[in-house]
């Protein structure tokens, strides 16, 4: 038995000549990483509410990653923008804006890489909406609240875990807005980053380039200065005049696509009567009663939707141009879609009122019952609804992104293909039954919202610019080509921010002087006061 007698060199009574050694402290940690904890913990006891709500939508979020592999993916749309992500060039059909930002992830070889990003992303959109509305004063509970629909609807969540253009479109747009609206006066390089950040939305989903204009407008008319105006108006100029050039390099147009003529062409469909219309000989062929098969209807009420003319095969679009690997490139020449412009804008001034009525009835849509076309799926569909032709091009996209083909050859049916996991899709399946922004709560989200920018006592040029704002990019793309919910949901967080500013309790008046004013917005943190002043495409 050893004893402290036994210890080597011991003193009188086995005692060591030397202090017996402590228990090494754990390491310490480095300051700065002593601080961003503190500074976390700080920023959650701040804002417990939504820190809260933060972590339940990412639970939720984790849920449908781990149910529904390795993303969903959305007809052709989806594996035109990862075949252009490979074959780097512009897309004849929609601009691919997105397509480079899967490229930046290319060397993960990861579908679910991508919707991880974007569900992160989402949050980030919940974080800059709460952001927004606190730097205005708004309570944290009603900031939360403005944030629900973005951490919590089942369409949003839809489009996160597609591999489609919509997400990235939303986050660079609120983004600019929070740039925006997080400073009173911005400064010079402030207000270049915000069109900068609309500039590279519009190239993402092009129905944004109306704000690249109205956000310097927005400037000029809250005086903060035609050089700031200038510089928002140069920077977000400035990707879409450069995706046009290399859009031209390759095809030959100065344009973003050769799609905006066809697509105006199909929207024209609903309601053209050529006997109204008399377009010239060369334009008969594109009349609808010269279409083939169900789709020669006499009555407007009973034509089939703008999408079934665009993507339909056998009208002229088709005819005689060869079909390629990619399905539906070949149709979208310069020739096809300046000719389907032509047609177009002959038939929008013969019958305006049609086509008021038209996009009047179709924008009413999402606020008069709720649309559920953005749902999970909860079964596998029986049959593959791909030709052969579509079916080899979607494969092919994604063995040539992902490297193999993720597992889903078999589960590319109709609408949305996507792996199912159960139990994971079960519990999903019953969240989004429960919890939904129902569309006449939408709606009632708008009017109140025009009612508060109405009430002089209420008015804010923030406010204003963000509802008028949700109105263009639903009016818009459903203006050139159809209704579609995916087009009205980055309208949801700019109505939600718009009716909370335009009601919120005044907290402060300007301050008299204009350069004190500026400097203290300069220098004002996160829950400072401000003074109020004042694609289309599915297939």
């Amino acid at each position: 038995m050893t004893t402290l007698r036994d210890n080597p060199g011991g003193g009188q009574d086995g005692a060591s000549d030397r202090e017996p050694a402590a228990a090494s402290p754990p390491p310490a940690q480095p300051r700065g990483a002593r601080r961003a904890v503190a500074g976390l913990a700080g920023l959650i006891r701040r804002h417990r509410l939504f820190s809260l709500a933060l972590v339940l939508a990412a639970v939720i979020r984790v849920l449908i990653m781990l149910g529904y592999r390795p993303a969903m993916l959305f007809r052709l749309d989806t594996f035109d923008y990862l075949w252009g992500a490979v074959h780097l060039s512009p897309n004849v059909v929609n601009p691919s804006g997105y397509s480079l930002f899967l490229r930046l992830l290319l060397p993960f070889h990861s579908l679910e890489l991508v919707v991880a990003i974007q569900h992160l992303l989402g949050l980030v959109v919940a974080g800059m909406v709460y952001a927004v509305l606190r730097r205005y004063g708004l309570p944290e509970w009603g900031a939360t609240l403005a944030a629900m629909p973005v951490l919590f609807d089942p369409s949003q969540l839809v489009i996160e875990h597609l591999i489609m253009a919509d997400l990235l479109a939303m986050v660079l747009m609120v983004g600019a807005f929070a740039v925006l609206l997080t400073r009173t006066r911005p400064s010079l390089w402030r207000s270049a980053t915000v069109g900068l950040l609309m500039g590279l939305a519009t190239i993402v989903r092009p129905t944004v380039l109306p704000l690249v204009i109205l956000i310097p407008g927005y400037l000029l008319l809250t005086r903060v200065g035609w050089r700031r105006a200038g510089a928002a108006l140069v920077a977000g100029l400035v990707p879409v005049l450069g995706y046009m050039s290399w859009f031209a390099a390759v095809h030959g147009p100065f344009n973003m696509t050769n799609s905006n003529g066809l697509f105006l062409w199909s929207r024209t469909m609903s309601f053209a009567n050529c006997q109204v219309i008399k377009p010239p000989a060369s334009l008969q062929p594109l009349c609808p009663d010269a279409q083939p098969g169900p789709l020669a209807r006499a009555d407007p009420a009973l034509r089939r939707q703008p999408m079934r003319y665009l993507w339909n095969h056998r009208v002229w679009a088709w005819h005689g141009v060869p079909r390629g690997f990619v399905p539906d490139a070949a149709a979208f020449t310069s020739a096809n879609n300046a000719r389907a412009l032509r047609f177009a804008v002959i038939a929008i001034e013969a019958q305006p009122v049609a086509y008021a009525n038209t996009i009047w009835s179709e924008t009413l849509t999402p606020f008069l019952h709720t649309d559920n076309s953005l749902r999970f799926v909860d079964y596998t569909p029986s049959s593959v609804n791909l030709t052969p032709h579509e079916l080899r091009y979607a494969i092919g996209s994604i063995e040539a992104y992902a490297g193999n083909s993720q597992g889903v050859t078999s589960n590319l049916g109709y609408h949305f293909g996507v792996r199912l996991v159960r139990p994971y899709v079960t519990v999903v399946n019953i969240y989004q039954h429960g919890f939904f922004l129902p569309g006449p709560l939408f709606g009632a989200i708008m009017l109140a919202g025009l009612a508060g920018i109405l009430i002089p006592s209420r008015r804010s040029p923030a406010a204003i610019l963000l509802w008028l704002s949700a109105v263009i990019i639903m009016v818009v793309p459903t203006a050139e080509h159809e209704y579609t919910y995916r087009y009205v949901l980055p309208a949801v967080p700019l109505a939600c921010m718009a009716l909370a500013l335009a009601f919120r309790k005044p907290i402060g008046r300007p301050a008299a002087d204009p350069q004190r004013a500026a400097n203290a917005d300069d220098t004002a943190g996160d829950t400072g006061a401000v003074a109020q002043v004042g694609d289309p495409g599915g297939r």
